[in-house]
């Protein structure tokens, strides 16, 4: 399958339990207050961890939604273990996990399932052996807002462990939540 640009991007994330997600979230509009980046705050962009991204057609998102349903019943509920904030050229600001066994086996797992029948999105980075597994606290950042975010990154109590809750399917852009399914 080629890429055709009329495609819709779709995103394939892992959310987190509550108490995960206030901590995250205090962190993010913290950062958005002080540096007056709310990029993350006007998109609503909730904590997560995308584990994939692909291509497809408005008229197949009915499939791709059900593949990613019978998917996240085959999931259980894993851990994810943030170690230290990290960034991409100081330009996005995440919390970064480590890459185990859980994340790299639904990682795979996944896109065994979805490239068969849709193509990878965001120039592949989701593919597993490229993929860098994060959870964005601020992005389009310039320099005087990265260390003031960085400031805020720092005083997150790491390591932070994360029970997984769910999976979350998303457009890209405009950003969107289609759906969410409990593992």
């Amino acid at each position: 399958m080629s890429y055709d640009p009329t495609q819709i991007t779709y995103a394939v994330s892992l959310h987190f339990t509550q108490d995960v997600n206030d901590i995250i979230s205090a962190a993010t509009k913290e950062i958005a207050q002080l540096t007056g980046n709310t990029f993350m705050l006007d998109n609503k962009v909730p904590p997560h961890v995308t584990i994939g991204a692909f291509h497809a057609d408005k008229c197949d998102e009915p499939k791709l939604l059900q593949l990613v349903q019978d998917f996240a019943k085959t999931q259980t509920p894993g851990t994810i273990h943030f170690t230290a904030p990290g960034d991409f050229n100081q330009k996005v600001l995440f919390l970064k996990p480590q890459k185990d066994d859980y994340l790299i086996t639904i990682n795979k797992a996944l896109h065994k399932i979805m490239l068969p029948q849709f193509t990878e999105g965001e120039n592949g980075y989701y593919l597993p052996d490229i993929w860098f597994p994060h959870t964005t606290l601020a992005t389009r950042l310039n320099q005087t807002q990265f260390t003031q975010a960085l400031e805020i990154a720092n005083k997150i109590p790491l390591p932070l462990e994360a029970k997984v809750h769910d999976i979350g399917v998303y457009l890209c852009s405009p950003f969107a939540e289609l759906k969410r399914y409990e593992v």
